[in-house]
């Protein structure tokens, strides 16, 4: 998986690391990535994109992720978020999960996720519109 390095990502949101994060081996279970993916995505929309909630739903379609360092107890994980691709009913969203760690940034995982507009109401998908491609323009530059 291409993608640019951390400090081109223009959104960044930090996360704490709990307890019940871990598996046995005391590393973040990989599953929980997906967790720390979908928080620092929220507030991605939400404070960069304006993303308006009582409107514009979105259906998490396709997740992938590239495991690199594993993160531990005592990391502080950033999750950066970046807009890679704006189709016609659905956007892809890149992240670099990066630590600090005795003085190195490490680039604990790389991922990709594709979501699509959706009407919960009619339980339908729905085409991107002009009003939330501006929003990404906006924030991320031309995509």
């Amino acid at each position: 998986m291409s993608l640019p390095a951390p400090d081109k990502f223009k959104y960044a949101k930090s996360i704490e690391v709990r307890w019940r994060d871990l598996d046995a081996l005391n590393h973040v279970n990989n599953a929980v990535y997906l967790t720390y993916m979908e928080h620092a995505r929220s507030y991605y929309l939400q404070e960069a994109i304006r993303w308006d909630w009582t409107k514009d739903g979105i259906i998490l379609a396709n997740a992938t992720i590239d495991f690199k360092v594993a993160l531990l107890l005592t990391d502080k994980p950033l999750v950066h978020v970046r807009c890679l691709h704006l189709g016609n009913k659905s956007f892809t969203l890149q992240y670099a999960i990066t630590t600090e760690r005795n003085g190195l940034t490490l680039l604990a995982a790389t991922a990709q996720t594709v979501l699509v507009m959706y009407d919960f109401v009619a339980e339908k998908t729905l085409p991107l519109t002009d009003e939330i491609r501006q929003k990404f323009a906006e924030f991320e530059g031309e995509i």
